[in-house]
């Protein structure tokens, strides 16, 4: 039996539905970037707000997590590119 996406986030004004209460940097760039460019000059950057863990907001740098409330925690992911 395939889990139950119980939780509720938001990535760049846009709701989505997970499975689990930890979500990673990379699960939120591939949401707000699906099948983003990749490359030494692309940057992306993370912010997040209302999340479970502590802080409950911050930025959140590659390889790491959040764990998220059940509803309303909310990402800003922008892309850059290296100048």
């Amino acid at each position: 039996m395939a889990k139950e996406k119980e939780y509720k986030i938001t990535v760049n004004g846009t709701e989505y539905e997970i499975s689990s209460n930890l979500v990673t940097f990379e699960e939120v760039v591939e949401l707000a970037f699906p099948g983003h460019a990749t490359g030494p000059d692309i940057l992306f950057s993370v912010t997040f707000e209302h999340a479970d863990s502590k802080p409950h907001e911050g930025t959140l740098a590659a390889g790491g997590t959040v764990t998220v409330k059940k509803h309303g925690t909310i990402f800003d992911a922008t892309q850059t590119n290296r100048s």
